[in-house]
């Protein structure tokens, strides 16, 4: 069993309960996706940690609103009917809007340089998690002879 499945259970467990671990499937409104995304930019919050506060069991259909959330923006505007969206990924079948390339680069080099902060911040957090364990006093069973 992978350790980020267990992870995942632990947030949901964490913030909905028992209830976060139950089967679920969903269909979201436009305004509640807009609102899910809106948060998670504003927090800069991982799609794992934005799925388990808003109990989506689906932590990758996240990022499949905001792609076509950026997709139908770029076209027009809005993610389209609300009967379309659920919590699988059927939608990822169909093809993709076609975007300028160059919105598209940006998009994309926005989103890489967000994610290797979000990987620098990471590794500097477990560097000083580690470096407080090492210098934390070590407990000595006491030998009581």
């Amino acid at each position: 069993m992978p350790e980020s499945k267990i992870r995942v259970w632990v947030q949901h467990y964490q913030w909905h309960g028992l209830a976060g671990l139950q089967p679920k499937r969903s269909r979201y409104s436009e305004s509640f996706k807009r609102q899910v995304l809106a948060h998670q930019e504003r927090e800069q919050l991982s799609d794992r940690q934005i799925a388990a506060i808003y109990d989506i069991r689906n932590g990758n259909q996240v990022a499949v609103w905001r792609r076509k959330l950026r997709l139908s923006d770029a076209a027009e505007g809005g993610m389209g009917d609300d009967s379309e969206m659920t919590d699988t990924q059927d939608q990822q079948r169909q093809a993709p809007a076609v975007l300028d390339g160059t919105a598209q680069t940006m998009a994309l080099l926005q989103e890489n340089e967000r994610l290797r902060a979000e990987v620098a911040y990471l590794k500097k957090l477990g560097a000083l998690i580690r470096a407080r364990r090492r210098a934390a006093p070590r407990r000595r069973a006491s030998s009581s002879d």
